[in-house]
């Protein structure tokens, strides 16, 4: 399981402690809001629902006016007052009302079910569906709303006409040809028709009572809740589980209140708007809102973190990689970011530039190893063979003669292989001298014309000018600087033609401190830059001098130490050697 987790990026291990340390906190804030949401929705919908339900109060009232008792039921003044009540409908609060008559009988107004048409006649014609049973209104809404898009309806039952409209209180209806019959039978006084008779005009087709199935479903919640809590009122035992049933299915709480009359109770209940529409539907969204709001942070965390840190350890990552396989050309780090890895990317691409420096040195030195090998064992090849020619001639009976000649020939030989060492030693450890021990003021002026007067002999065939300025003084190794000076004469000396110029000249310039020029065919541009190397030797200069190809990488390394260099040119007629400041 370890393993497992350590092989999850970094992206994802933060993610998870993000939604463990998210859900901590959130789990119990949703609850604590959620709950003050349903308790604010709750006092609102019941100061709502007290307040409507003392408006029908006291417009039943008003409704009764003068007279001394509520009508009782199937009288005409009943029914006008069915009729008024009428505009009060709606089907998300279904109300009871309860009162007794003058012969104390109990009378109960159920809350209007209205279907309404408008007629020419700018008069709207409701039917009071209230009377008719649960199943009869499930029946009648499977045909209204889906056997035709305009139905034919035909009432049958009595009619009350107020001051704006017209009410039917049915006893049967007819939906193309299907039929229902009220619970309690009306007397047929009325007919009434959609599509004929004295309403036949213009109209607006009427709307089912219930807009949706939901709509319809907690209106029978409703009621069924009301006739419950009524019968509860009125002294009846209601048992437990009619109880539990009736509350697990409705969705509504209740109200009701009393006004005292001729000893009697005049009681209004109503059901408050569904539960669910009020203050469960927050209840109930809050929690998938806030888990799709809870998954989508952590989505966008999750894809932030990848992106500002993962992705950029990857990149640096596989930037690592190629630094490894040496792959120094490919190696393109970003250097532009300003944060951690910003920095990571700087220290490797520091780290890539460094070793790519020591792997180009180590490559140069391998070269120049193998190329000394190269070189040495080209240049010691010869006289090893001719002394072994030598000596194995001397073993032989020769004459005397041949024998002098031939021990002067190995001993020759043998002075040049000593020769060709001694330099090969004097670079090596010129190679591996990082700073001079011996270090001290020099007059280079003095060091010069000594130099000149040392190598005179060499330059008894040459026409040689000397240009020395006085006073010019540098810091370095006396010895050193006296062998750099004498390899630029013998140089000069070696590689002029009898009877050729050699120019010296010394300056108090440092960008061209020293200046030796002499005769000679030029040399090939690609080959100036090579001079210095070890070993290297132009053919004709091979022929001509047959020197070991050390002397000018032996220069270049003592002037290094001095904090100067070397460089060839071409000039009309021969070529010049210029010592100046290294930078």
């Amino acid at each position: 399981m370890k393993k497992r987790f350590r092989k999850i990026g970094i992206a994802a291990r933060l993610t998870a402690v993000v939604a463990v340390i998210l859900a901590v906190f959130l789990v119990p804030w949703v609850w604590q809001v959620a709950k003050l949401a349903q308790d604010k929705a709750r006092e609102e919908a019941n100061a709502s629902m007290r307040a409507s339900t003392g408006l029908l109060m006291s417009d039943l009232k008003i409704l009764k006016g003068d007279a001394a008792h509520y009508p009782a039921e199937g009288t005409a003044e009943y029914d006008l007052l069915r009729a008024n009540l009428s505009p009060y409908y709606n089907v998300d609060t279904p109300y009871i009302i309860q009162y007794y008559d003058e012969n104390h009988k109990r009378v109960l107004i159920r809350s209007p079910l209205m279907l309404y048409y408008y007629a020419s006649s700018a008069m709207y014609y409701g039917i009071d569906l209230s009377g008719f049973s649960e199943q009869s209104l499930r029946e009648m809404n499977e045909a209204y709303t889906h056997e035709l898009a305009e139905p034919i309806v035909t009432v049958y039952g009595r009619q009350v006409k107020t001051d704006t409209q017209v009410i039917f209180f049915p006893n049967r209806i007819q939906i193309v040809y299907e039929e229902w019959t009220a619970q309690t039978p009306v007397e047929e006084t009325n007919q009434f028709c959609s599509d004929g008779g004295e309403y036949i005009g213009a109209y607006i087709p009427g709307k089912w009572p219930f807009r949706t199935d939901a709509a319809m479903e907690g209106y029978f919640d409703a009621l069924r809740y009301l006739d419950t809590e009524l019968r509860a009122i009125d002294g009846e035992n209601i048992p437990d589980e009619e109880w539990a049933e009736v509350r697990a299915s409705q969705r509504y709480v209740g109200t009701f209140q009393v006004m005292p009359y001729d000893d009697e109770v005049l009681l209004a209940t109503a059901a408050l708007v569904n539960r669910e529409n009020a203050y469960g539907t927050c209840f109930h969204l809050m929690l998938p809102i806030t888990i799709a709001l809870y998954l989508i942070f952590l989505f966008l965390f999750y894809k932030i973190v990848r992106r500002m840190v993962s992705d950029p350890l990857v990149d640096t990552a596989r930037e690592a990689n190629r630094v490894s396989i040496l792959a120094f050309d490919e190696f393109k780090p970003d250097l532009n970011r300003g944060d951690e890895i910003g920095e990571l990317n700087r220290a490797l691409s520091e780290m890539a530039a460094t070793l790519h420096t020591r792997w180009d040195s180590e490559r140069d030195l391998e070269d120049k190893r193998q190329q000394f090998v190269s070189a040495a064992s080209h240049d010691l090849k010869t006289p090893l063979a001719l002394i072994g020619g030598y000596a194995e001639a001397i073993a032989q009976d020769i004459s005397p003669e041949e024998n002098a000649r031939y021990l002067a020939a190995i001993e020759q030989e043998t002075d040049r292989m000593n020769g060709l060492v001694r330099e090969m030693l004097d670079y090596t450890r010129l190679d591996r001298t990082d700073e001079l021990k011996n270090r001290k003021t020099l007059n280079l002026t003095a060091l010069v014309r000594d130099v000149l007067t040392e190598y005179a002999p060499l330059f008894e065939k040459r026409r040689l000018t000397a240009d020395i300025a006085d006073g010019v003084r540098i810091r370095g190794d006396e010895t050193l600087l006296r062998r750099a000076v004498g390899c630029l004469l013998e140089n000069a000396a070696k590689y002029s033609p009898e009877n050729g110029r050699v120019s010296v000249r010394l300056t108090n310039s440092r960008n061209h401190l020293l200046t030796v020029e002499n005769d000679c065919e030029p040399i090939p541009e690609n080959e100036l830059p090579r001079l210095f190397e070890m070993f290297y030797r132009g053919d004709k200069a091979r022929d001509r001098a047959g020197g070991h190809g050390l002397g000018l990488a032996i220069l270049q390394k003592i002037l290094a130490l001095h904090g100067l260099t070397c460089k060839a040119e071409n000039i009309k007629g021969g070529v010049r050697f210029i010592v100046c400041n290294k930078d």
